[in-house]
């Protein structure tokens, strides 16, 4: 055996090799798995040619690791040693167990180093589930980054807009857009999300602007499909929140689709910002009824409660958190004026609204909707 297979071994001996006390002195276990520290003491005695020699490097008495030594021979029914007052040598069977013995404690170092590296580098494969359009919007452009930064890493990314178990789904972190329940899982804050309501410069030129929520009754606005029905839009309104439901001759479940329609003049939609930001930028898409518009909805990154958290998961969510406090990721503005009051009841014309703060990221997609 080499000296990296003998350190190896050793290694592991030492820690298998736990003192137990009890009316007999220090003793050595040897059923189930703990049979692996009689294991060790055994190939400790074999390299040492002593009891005495191999207890010192186990940090146990002789006589427990003699015993040690016994109670795994009358388990195995072969004699391993051959014992005199002064000379210890393998049996023939001794040194056939010995060399497999000596493998086995050499694998076991290396899965515990292997894990140690873990714990200190990123490694293994990552499973990270995100709602749709902001996995594709957002996510998913920020990947490559991640994993340049990380090469031991792999990540599989999978997108959907509904909450999952991610211990019965195997997923190691959810991104949702939500006000989250309690439910035992760990939960971190990345931002909150705007919802804008835009429409083409070509539909805003045929049909005019809503200067209220009650306008767009006159309008032909767009939906987002849920479980088969449009999302009702969300306002602020004085003392509380108003809604109104699309009634356009066009709803689907994309926020891409929806956008596609707007720049086509089809009508208004209520989009998260990260959706249309682009677009809002060129002047082929413009904002109405900011000064209505709702709370941001906050953006979380959700995993299962560990008492060690893996490192992975760890660079993941700080890398989340790198990446939503950037200024410019899909914010229209950098810097935000402060939001003003909400527009008294009957109101018309609409004064800007709340710009997200520097720290948030992104906006919101369709108005009360929820990941």
């Amino acid at each position: 055996m080499g000296s990296s297979g003998r350190a190896g071994a050793a290694r592991v001996g030492k820690r298998f090799c736990a003192r137990r006390k009890g009316g007999r002195g220090d003793d050595v276990n040897t059923t189930g798995v703990e049979a692996l520290s009689a294991i060790a003491a055994f190939v400790r005695v074999a390299e040492a040619k002593s009891f005495t020699a191999a207890g010192k490097r186990l940090g146990l008495s002789p006589s427990a690791v003699s015993r040690a030594v016994a109670r795994l021979e009358e388990r195995l029914g072969v004699r391993l040693l051959h014992r005199t007052t002064h000379h210890l040598r393998l049996t023939d069977e001794g040194a056939s167990y010995h060399e497999r013995c000596v493998a086995i404690l050499e694998a076991l170092d290396d899965a515990e180093r292997d894990v140690q590296r873990h714990r200190s580098e990123p490694r293994g494969r990552l499973r990270v589930d995100a709602p749709v359009d902001f996995g594709q919007t957002v996510l998913a452009p920020a990947v490559p980054e991640f994993l340049a930064r990380h090469g031991a890493l792999a990540i599989d990314l999978s997108l959907r807009d509904h909450f999952i178990d991610p211990i019965a789904e195997g997923v190691d972190v959810l991104v949702r857009m939500a006000e989250l329940k309690e439910s035992g899982l760990v939960s971190r804050r990345l931002g909150g999300c705007r919802t804008l309501t835009v429409a083409s410069p070509a539909y805003f030129a045929e049909r005019g602007r809503p200067r209220t929520p009650a306008d767009l009754r006159e309008h032909r606005c767009l939906g987002y499909l849920s479980q088969g029905r449009p999302l009702p839009w969300r306002f602020r309104a004085e003392g509380g929140e108003a809604t109104f439901v699309p009634h356009g001759r066009w709803n689907t479940n994309s926020g891409p689709a929806l956008r596609r329609a707007a720049l086509a003049g089809v009508g208004l939609v209520s989009l998260f910002e990260f959706t249309v930001a682009p677009e809002v930028r060129a002047g082929e898409l413009e904002i109405v009824l900011e000064a209505y518009e709702p709370p941001p909805t906050p953006i979380y990154a959700v995993y299962p409660e560990r008492r060690l958290v893996a490192q992975k998961v760890r660079a993941f969510v700080d890398f989340l958190v790198e990446l939503f406090a950037t200024p410019d990721l899909v914010n229209l503005r950098a810097a935000a004026p402060a939001r003003r009051a909400p527009p008294r009841a009957g109101r018309r014309g609409g004064a800007p609204g709340e710009r997200a703060d520097a720290g948030e990221a992104a906006g919101r997609r369709a108005a009360g909707r929820t990941r």
